[in-house]
């Protein structure tokens, strides 16, 4: 069988959905013998997808995605490839892309949350935008033949607004990061000097972060506190920056390798999730798979994702968030059991099963 993968987003630069597409690929190649790939990269990261595998060719497919570029160009390279099946690891395949193909639906946050605040684009683009999503996200449910989604949660939630795509869709749980060669990272270039709580993710706006941080003001009045954020300084994080102010307990650290965002997971006092809207949150997850209490939203994916691992609260109640923050750091024994639970829950999930299940779905 001949299967493609559009890859254009390879890398853990492109946060949980980049790693997604790297586990899903670097996964295949060790795994599969027997299929036929090809994958499609952007010049950006064609040179970092390395495979000894025979059966994997890379294709250059010079498009970003959500460009008009890709609309027209994407179809007709992937046309020369003569595939049996193509999966596009998100919700925008090609318009004018008439081959078969499955999908993976992270989520339907846009559909949640068509904030203006979301986008560096001009109002009236932006409109312009939300208007081609729901166009072509209406065709590309209709036309696949698949729809993998990353939880039970995202599943009631494409049902809900595409009935008709009941049928098609399938739950695959995803992995979590863990770095168990931890290196010894110095974490004094950051000014971490104090017990820290810990955040990962993007600054989008449902991601709550600036209720979390007028929360954690109120934590900290006794300045025993930092609160550490981390994630590519984009338009998004400079937003959040500046409204923070020049508090020097809250701490911008902006994009890290691996190591250095294990040796935060290992060392904070508390990882912290405050998102309204989620697909699978795997941030929280990897704080879990590195034995780090977890308070976190009772909203969207969360509670199916965490189990009982986690503290809950309303992420939309400031004073409910502040008092399940409060109650884990005061409370050393309950940490200790959220840790030890956190160990249990992660057990549901990891990226060779993601593999091995998303490899049958393509052959069936």
């Amino acid at each position: 069988m001949k299967i493609g993968i559009d890859a254009r987003l390879y890398g853990t630069k492109y946060q949980g959905l980049g790693r997604y597409v790297k586990k899903l690929v670097d996964g295949l190649a060790e795994s599969d013998q027997e299929n036929s790939y090809t994958v499609f990269l952007t010049p950006d990261n064609f040179d970092d997808f390395k495979t000894a595998n025979l059966k994997f060719k890379k294709v250059l497919l010079p498009a970003r995605w959500y460009s008009f570029k890709e609309q027209w160009l994407a179809p007709k390279i992937i046309n020369k490839e003569r595939l049996d099946l193509m999966h596009f690891p998100h919700f925008n395949a090609p318009y004018f892309y008439a081959g078969r193909f499955i999908i993976t639906l992270h989520d339907l946050i846009i559909n949640h949350f068509p904030d203006s605040r979301a986008t560096t684009l001009p109002k009236w683009l932006y409109q312009f935008k939300l208007w081609a999503y729901r166009i072509s996200l209406k065709r590309t449910v209709n036309k696949a033949e698949k729809i993998i989604v990353p939880s039970q949660f995202v599943k009631d939630d494409v049902v809900k607004h595409y009935p008709a795509a009941a049928a098609k869709v399938k739950v695959i749980y995803e992995g979590y990061f863990l770095d168990e060669d931890q290196q010894a990272v110095n974490i004094d270039r950051f000014k971490i000097t104090k017990p820290f709580l810990l955040y990962v993710g993007s600054a989008y706006p449902h991601k709550n972060l600036r209720k979390l941080i007028a929360v954690f003001k109120q934590l900290n009045r006794q300045k025993n506190y930092q609160l550490v954020l981390v994630g590519r300084h984009d338009y998004f994080y400079r937003r959040l920056q500046q409204e923070a102010g020049d508090d020097p307990d809250i701490i911008f650290t902006g994009y890290l390798a691996d190591s250095e965002l294990a040796a935060l997971y290992g060392q904070a006092r508390l990882y912290v999730f405050p998102s309204s809207y989620e697909g699978f949150g795997l941030p929280p997850l990897e704080a879990q798979a590195h034995g780090l209490p977890v308070a976190s939203a009772n909203s969207s994916c969360l509670p199916e994702v965490l189990g009982q691992a986690a503290i809950y609260f309303d992420p939309k109640n400031e004073t409910e968030m502040l008092a399940a923050i409060k109650k884990v750091l005061n409370d050393e024994k309950l940490r200790s059991q959220l840790s030890l639970l956190g160990q249990k829950n992660i057990a549901r999930f990891s990226w060779e099963t993601m593999v091995k299940q998303t490899q049958a779905l393509y052959l069936s």
